[in-house]
């Protein structure tokens, strides 16, 4: 699997409008400026949009400089080229089964498009505990999974056992499924289920780090979205 980085609707929209408007105003726009033209709620919100364009490569600002955003990487359609939307689904535990499985598409991520490859059928889905650390999957992690019941033993997969979702390695043996945890120190323990009692919405392709983005999550996409400790 590959760990990396990826830019969120919000960022290309940001950054698109910052290219527009150098274009045409040969200046760049006010903190107050943008937050008008994305309605949003505080300057920080904006703050944070640049930040993460910032972090990422594609401006680079003098925060004690007055219209300082300066555009790094070309032309905003370049993002989009490079990048597909992959619909989220809010969560899938890796501890105990306490989240629940959502059959409805929330809000969008961009991804590189180098990570869906072949695979057609891809969703995203939010992480939520650390039994499977080992993996690189951590709590506030968001992994892209391609929609399939066909998986083999060893895949890092996500299952649905009743109405739970839970992210585990896969293993099946004598019609008994086994999905394990990645967690040496954890003291995490393997769910063991009949064939017949799980089933698998989709397999792990790759990992996308949480920590980058989160709070364009919690102040872009889900207004009530409550950090996990």
């Amino acid at each position: 699997m590959t760990k990396t980085s990826t830019i969120t609707r919000a960022q290309e929209e940001t950054f698109s409008f910052l290219k527009q408007y150098i274009a045409k105003n040969e200046q760049a726009p006010t903190i107050v400026e943008m937050s008008k033209k994305f309605k949003l709620r505080s300057l920080r919100s904006v703050m944070q949009r640049l930040e993460a364009l910032e972090r990422k490569g594609f401006i680079t600002r003098n925060r004690f400089q007055h219209r300082s955003i300066q555009i790094l990487k070309g032309d905003s359609n370049g993002i989009s080229a490079g990048t597909i939307q992959v619909p989220v689904i809010a969560s899938a535990g890796c501890d105990a089964m306490e989240v629940y499985a959502q059959d409805e598409f929330g809000e969008y991520i961009l991804v590189d498009k180098n990570l869906i490859n072949v695979h057609t059928n891809i969703a995203a889905i939010r992480a939520v505990g650390d039994s499977m650390q080992d993996a690189g999957i951590r709590n506030g992690d968001y992994v892209i999974v391609e929609v399939t019941e066909s998986v083999e033993n060893g895949d890092r997969v996500v299952a649905i056992v009743g109405n739970m979702a839970v992210i585990k390695q896969y293993k099946k043996a004598d019609g008994v499924v086994f999905l394990n945890p990645e967690n040496k120190d954890g003291g995490y323990h393997p769910i063991v289920v009949a064939q017949e009692d799980s089933k698998i919405f989709g397999k792990v392709l790759s990992i996308i780090p949480g920590s980058e983005w989160v709070d364009d999550i919690k102040i872009e996409y889900y207004p009530d979205y409550v950090p996990q400790n």
